[in-house]
């Protein structure tokens, strides 16, 4: 199931709306006639350039109808009383601390703002593919964020947030640095081998974990107390095979069990789920989705079985109300949720 993205809410790469925010603070500052142009001519260059910049001023928009209450007859009133002293300093600080809050905000969801300063880095709804120096590849999911520590002893990748997938290179004979990822709920080092890691949110547990699945021989799995450093010994390791997939959490590494069905299906732009409960399957979709996309507890334990498009997250609800018995109530382009049919 495919489809050709041309709406404005499509996502746009990161660099594209990194670009997109840069100019448009250039222009809020009162940018001269010369800046208009290179403006335009940015724009013309590409579609997202032009669906980035549309896509700022929606958001905008639709902040401001929310804020419009504060610009009622009590709000105004409130502003116009005199102050005491050293009390319109405390409003002034106030109204900075909102407007930041709220640029944040909008930030976040396109770009989560902690990620900002990450080697590689997927905004909502971008998927990123990487080749590292060594030759292997990682696949970054969206909002995923990555740091690369090579050095003399190891090949090491920091997985800060999201998912990604670990293609390692064969090297040689000449390569000897073992290929570790590593994570808050432990490390992982492949052992010549193709897999999958996930930093786990709240919405499967409490705390820091980390989820790694292997789709090709295997990787040594080492809780937080261990060293990453294969050379000492750690009684707490697992070995994590094909097929197999493992949860990293409190400190240990659970029992390998199998995998899910072709868990890496995101890396060519599909969801493949199989006998899940509608609401996980909405938390995933949700991931490449800017915005609240929620589905109402009434039928919430509907489950789902099928393959859904990641680049059109628009086709893939539609999907699901061919599947199960729902519906999808667009409040706004931001604001989606999933319903009983009526």
């Amino acid at each position: 199931m495919t489809a050709t993205i041309a709406t404005d809410d499509a996502p746009v790469p990161a660099r594209v709306l990194d670009e997109a925010i840069a100019w448009q603070l250039r222009m809020g500052e009162g940018g001269a006639d010369t800046d208009a142009g290179a403006l335009q001519r940015w724009l013309a260059a590409h579609p997202d350039h032009a669906r980035a910049w549309r896509q700022l001023h929606l958001l905008g928009a639709e902040l401001e109808a929310g804020l419009a209450a504060a610009r009622g007859p009590a709000a105004r009133q409130a502003l116009v009383r005199p102050a005491p002293r050293g009390g319109r300093r405390a409003a002034a600080m106030l109204a900075i601390a909102l407007a930041a809050a709220v640029g944040w905000s909008v930030l976040d969801r396109f770009q989560p703002a902690p990620h900002l300063l990450a080697d590689h880095r997927t905004g909502t709804g971008e998927r990123r593919t990487v080749t590292l120096p060594d030759g292997s590849v990682l696949h970054l999911d969206t909002r995923s964020a990555v740091d690369v520590a090579f050095d003399a002893t190891r090949r090491a990748i920091v997985l800060r947030a999201g998912q990604v997938a670990v293609e390692t290179a064969h090297g040689g004979a000449a390569e000897r640095r073992p290929f570790v990822v590593l994570t808050e709920g432990g490390s992982l080092r492949a052992l010549g081998t193709r897999f999958t890691v996930q930093a786990v949110d709240g919405q499967e547990r409490q705390g820091s974990a980390t989820r790694v699945t292997v789709t090709q021989s295997a990787v040594a799995a080492r809780p937080p107390g261990c060293s990453a450093d294969p050379a000492e010994p750690c009684a707490s390791e697992r070995i994590v095979q094909t097929g197999q997939t493992a949860l990293l959490r409190d400190g240990r590494v659970d029992r390998p069990e199998p995998a899910p069905p072709e868990p890496d299906a995101w890396k060519d732009g599909m969801l493949v789920v199989e006998n899940q409960p509608l609401a996980d399957v909405v938390a995933q979709l949700a991931r490449y989705r800017p915005g609240r996309l929620a589905v109402d507890p009434r039928v919430a334990g509907l489950r789902v079985t099928g393959t859904l498009p990641l680049a059109d997250t628009d086709q893939a609800l539609l999907a699901l109300t061919a599947a199960v018995p729902v519906e999808v109530a667009y409040a706004t382009r931001w604001w989606v949720t999933l319903e009983p049919r009526h």
